[in-house]
């Protein structure tokens, strides 16, 4: 039916095919079974997994700040949901399920000045000073309420309705911004990031639209789409100013400004659909020119937008744009690049041991347990991600 955006059953057709399957099954079983060797468990963390691995150790960096609860980094939960859509197993549902309570809860602010922001990743869920919409996205959430009618989740979802007030009062990027000196945040003139920002604002509109038809939400969805295709560079712009009583973009900004992050916090998947289920040209044109000029050459770059792109990372994640540009134009040779990509990419899982597991003994360690050296969540969810959507777009180019 086209649900959810780009994703197909499990297919196990032919030996390229079937390998992939195979890493994906790996993947979910071994993070699977670290929760119960690891005992991630607890009235906090139940449900969470960790982000990094530490090799010498032998344990989850549980005590490196950024490096122990993944609150959400880079996407698990759609790697998890999407992963359940396709293959129907049970224990992928609960495991998603679990993590869909602890990271709408948890790693969620719901009462005071910081109200639908969710923390990034720290030895405490909260520990982290960067308090963003990519954390409480409803990306993450509107999987399980559409499934289940869960009323909970439904509560969490409305509470995330006015999230753009919250440009007013706490600047997501305020240690990272160029003009950090003279930027003030001002209600008519938000800076607003057109990654990770707007796709958990696109999110948050959509799910209220289609759960309320709310006209609010509608308009906000509609009129920043058509300002982002108004801009003389789309996505490319990186940030616009937003006027907040308005609920649309200053589409004047003329500047190129990509980040690696942009987007891998759910704005792939919800372009996706919104491309599909709100007809706009110029939106629909500026995805397009994302996906295809992410990683496309510097002389296409140039080309197309008079300079190479800088800042570009995650090349195996970022493969699924490729691959959406090329399924949306039937272009055999972007789907080529998308698997080219796909393979150049995500350097610690693109070899055969890195889904090998191997047991741990004391007096290494104080019980038995396994590990995969190499694996880590972000890579996990984005191969996850890029391997599930790749399928999907340009799975006959795939040998």
């Amino acid at each position: 039916m086209g649900v959810f955006g780009d994703w197909d059953p499990v297919d196990r057709s032919t030996p390229a095919r079937a390998r992939f399957e195979d890493r994906l099954d790996f993947l979910f079983d071994f993070y699977a079974g670290q929760v119960e060797q690891r005992r991630w468990y607890g009235f906090w963390n139940y449900g969470d997994v960790m982000h990094t691995y530490d090799v010498d150790r032998h344990v989850w960096r549980y005590d490196v700040g950024g490096n122990a609860w993944d609150n959400s980094e880079l996407s698990p939960d759609l790697w998890l949901w999407y992963s359940y859509l396709r293959s129907g197993r049970a224990d992928i549902f609960r495991f998603a399920e679990a993590t869909t309570r602890h990271t709408a809860e948890v790693d969620v602010y719901h009462l005071g000045p910081w109200k639908g922001l969710g923390s990034r990743h720290n030895v405490q869920h909260w520990g982290c000073s960067a308090k963003q919409l990519r954390i409480s996205t409803p990306a993450y959430r509107r999987f399980y309420y559409y499934l289940t009618a869960d009323e909970r989740t439904g509560d969490l979802l409305s509470e995330l309705v006015d999230s753009d007030q919250n440009f007013l009062g706490l600047d997501p990027v305020r240690k990272v911004r160029p003009d950090t000196d003279t930027y003030r945040p001002n209600r008519g003139a938000l800076g607003v990031g057109l990654g990770t920002d707007w796709g958990s604002l696109a999110a948050t509109w959509l799910t209220d639209w289609e759960r309320t038809g709310n006209p609010r939400s509608r308009d906000r969805l509609q009129g920043t789409m058509a300002d982002i295709g108004s801009l003389k560079y789309g996505f490319l712009t990186g940030e616009a100013l937003y006027d907040l009583d308005k609920g649309r973009f200053d589409t004047g900004r003329e500047q190129i400004q990509v980040s690696h992050l942009s987007a891998v916090f759910g704005l792939v998947e919800i372009c996706s659909e919104l491309v599909d289920l709100v007809p706009d040209p110029e939106f629909e044109r500026a995805w397009l020119q994302y996906c295809r000029l992410f990683l496309a050459t510097k002389e296409e770059q140039v080309e197309a937008v008079g300079q190479p792109l800088e800042g570009i990372h995650l090349t195996q994640a970022h493969s699924r744009l490729t691959a959406y540009a090329a399924a949306r134009l039937q272009d055999r040779n972007l789907a080529a690049r998308a698997w080219e990509s796909f393979a150049e990419g995500g350097e610690h899982l693109n070899h055969e041991s890195a889904f090998t597991l191997r047991k741990i003994e004391p007096p290494h360690v104080l019980l038995p347990v396994d590990e995969a050296p190499t694996v880590s969540t972000n890579d996990t969810a984005q191969f996850g991600l890029a391997v599930i959507q790749n399928l999907a777009l340009v799975g006959e180019h795939l040998e």
